[in-house]
């Protein structure tokens, strides 16, 4: 195939840029100007007229909850409601069309705060005869009606269920939602499949070649075999990140790499991501830490010995602090240049830590969307009321890491907000602190070069140029060339991979 008369950004080392690329055997064979290209093509090749679009390497979304993902298309979608009077009202909707003892799942709960969410009594004036549970956007809250707490066996006094007057509300925040079992526990494995298929084509649909699959783990046994077993036959690639703490499982199924979520800690809308300093609006509170130093410094060292690439999420400073230890103890012990150990959010670091990240050769993975997502949605104000306007300005230092020389790989955390590179990289480039917003191709760099290299993969893709496969991504204008602003109005045209069309906007 050739692709001609088009912009090509290559981000080779140059960042040069080309008109014309050919691919043989799924990979690309020459990038150059048209005519040399053209020259060179051999008879019955097929040939596509760009006009002048914009060509990229296909984007690469570095934390997405795979299964997660493709289950909130069966749920409820909660993303619009703004009151407890809409969520009953969309979830006895729900009821009235699904069996019951049948589960019924909502997403997302975004407007509400975390001491507003429904409790048990809410949902149980709807149903009785369904098993519901309701999701919070940032994945670290929900709401279960009675049946579901019956079901799951919720202890009362398990850390995180919240409680009036002794009795349980329903309303589950970490630690306990942590250990709780995932909702795909509940269902059949060709639902499941089914499920992946579809969201893979919806993610092709965003240009997206490749994600970094979060996925498994106690709470959800199976899913990463699912997974490695489904992979092939998608439109989309998939590298695992195994969310589990049993090294030796990991190295059982074969793969370099372990953990994504295993949580440091929680999330800053429900007051649980551990800070060295208390929530502004509740000065007793610090967040909270999953696991002791120790037991966290014990996987990390177990890991790092077995040679694995180790990922773990961190929101809050204090379990950055302890995730960082962990890897610098590890990295002493037994040194190893090239481990590219991550730390998945790292949302409000200090300065001392983005330093010791830099030296250590820690590799961050970020969600820029988080910033308008959550940070600044409906202005500074509602996150200053908890969190302070000091602890604000720390809030993704994107050009401080940069300057550092610290790659950053982008991600969505799907489904906590939506598979959707273009949106950000619009939220990097135009972070609501002018000082931390990084040039457009930095921003590009984080859905695809970087990507690519956090996964040990950047001799295989993240760039055009010859020899790597060909995962790329057509759009409508040239990101670089558009007001940052307007980035996430991007059309993506189409969407190759290993030089195959897996998704055409139009013929």
């Amino acid at each position: 195939m050739i692709l001609f008369n088009g912009n090509i950004l290559t981000l080779d080392s140059k960042n040069s840029r080309a008109e014309a690329l050919a691919i043989a055997n799924g990979r690309i064979a020459q990038v150059g100007r048209n005519e040399e290209i053209l020259k060179a093509a051999a008879h019955g090749w097929e040939s596509i007229d760009l006009q002048g679009k914009t060509v990229l390497p296909g984007f690469i979304d570095s934390h997405v909850h795979f299964l997660a993902t493709a289950l909130t298309a069966t749920g409820i979608d909660l993303s619009e409601t703004r009151s407890i009077k809409e969520i009953l009202e969309k979830l006895a909707e729900k009821a009235t069309k699904t069996p019951p003892g049948e589960w019924i799942l909502g997403f997302f709960i975004t407007h509400l705060s975390d001491r507003g969410m429904p409790t048990r009594y809410d949902l149980d004036r709807i149903t009785t005869t369904h098993p519901v549970r309701l999701f919070h956007r940032n994945g670290h809250l929900s709401s279960l009606n009675t049946k579901a707490l019956e079901i799951l066996k919720v202890p009362e006094d398990l850390d995180g269920v919240e409680r009036i007057s002794g009795e349980m509300t329903g309303v589950i925040r970490d630690p306990a939602s942590l250990v709780l079992p995932r909702p795909d526990r509940f269902l059949k494995e060709e639902v499941k499949e089914e499920a992946l298929k579809k969201a893979s084509a919806s993610i092709a649909a965003k240009g997206v070649t490749t994600i970094h699959a979060l996925d498994g783990g106690p709470r959800s046994p199976g899913t990463i075999e699912l997974i490695l077993k489904t992979a092939k036959d998608l439109p989309v690639k998939v590298v695992p990140y195994y969310q589990t703490m049993d090294v030796e499982e990991a190295l059982d199924l074969g793969l370099p790499r372990i953990g994504g979520c295993i949580c440091a800690d929680g999330a800053f809308e429900s007051h649980t991501a551990a800070l060295f300093e208390p929530y502004a609006d509740e000065p007793d509170n610090y967040g909270a830490l999953t696991y002791t130093q120790q037991e966290m410094t014990d996987f990390i060292v177990k890991a790092h010995r077995a040679g694995l690439q180790v990922a773990i999420h961190c929101e809050g400073d204090r379990a950055i602090e302890q995730v960082l230890w962990a890897y610098e103890k590890a990295l002493r012990d037994s040194p190893r240049n090239d481990h590219r150990h991550r730390i998945e959010h790292f949302e409000i670091p200090t300065e001392n830590q983005i330093e010791r990240v830099s030296r250590a050769g820690i590799m961050p993975a970020m969600q820029p969307s988080f910033l308008p997502t959550f940070f600044f949605r409906g202005g500074e104000e509602r996150y200053e009321a908890f969190f302070s306007r000091p602890r604000l300005k720390r809030i993704h230092p994107y050009r401080t890491m940069i300057d550092m020389g610290i790659p950053i790989a982008g991600g969505s955390d799907s489904p906590v907000t939506a598979i959707d590179p273009l949106a950000g990289i619009e939220a990097a480039a135009t972070h609501l602190h002018s000082e931390e917003r990084i040039p457009v191709l930095e921003a590009i760099k984080m859905f695809t070069l970087n990507g690519a290299r956090f996964a040990f993969e950047e001799d295989e893709k993240g760039s055009i140029e010859t020899g790597k496969v060909a995962d790329l991504v057509v759009l409508s204008e040239d990101p670089c060339a558009v007001v940052p602003e307007r980035i996430g109005k991007i059309s993506v045209e189409m969407t190759l991979l290993d030089g195959k069309i897996v998704f055409r906007k139009s013929p």
